[in-house]
C-alpha cells in the first residue's frame, strides 16, 4: 500500500468520525448521515482498490484511475458549492423578511 492510499484511508476514517459527531449532536439526519457515511466507504474502498475502477477509466477514455477520482471529486465539490449557494440564498431571503416584518411591527 502506497503512503497516498494510507493517507487517504486516514483521512476518509476522519471525515466518517466528523460525520458521525455532527449525526449525533443533531446537526444532521440520519439520511445526510446515512449518504456521507456511504460516501467515504466508498472513497476508502476507492482508495484500496483502485484497479476496481480500470474499466470504468477506460471507457472514458481516462489514463489513470486518478484522474478518474479527482474529475468525480470535482464533479461532486461544484454540485456541494451550487447547493450551498442556494442554501444561503433562501436563508438570506428569511432573514431580510424576518428583519422587515419586524421593523415593520416597531416603526
Amino acid at each position: 500500500m502506497i503512503p497516498l492510499q494510507v493517507l487517504s484511508i486516514i483521512f476518509a476514517l476522519f471525515m466518517l468520525y466528523i460525520a458521525r459527531i455532527h449525526h449525533k449532536k443533531g446537526h444532521m439526519e440520519t439520511f445526510e448521515y446515512a449518504l456521507w457515511a456511504f460516501i467515504w466507504v466508498a472513497f476508502m474502498f476507492a482508495a484500496i482498490f483502485p484497479q476496481t475502477f480500470q474499466g470504468i477509466a477506460e471507457t472514458l477514455n481516462i489514463s489513470r484511475v486518478f484522474d478518474l477520482l479527482v474529475i468525480i471529486g470535482m464533479m461532486i465539490l461544484t454540485f456541494l458549492t451550487f447547493q450551498n449557494r442556494i442554501y444561503f440564498k433562501r436563508l438570506e431571503k428569511k432573514l431580510e423578511n424576518v428583519i422587515r416584518k419586524r421593523a415593520m411591527d416597531e416603526g
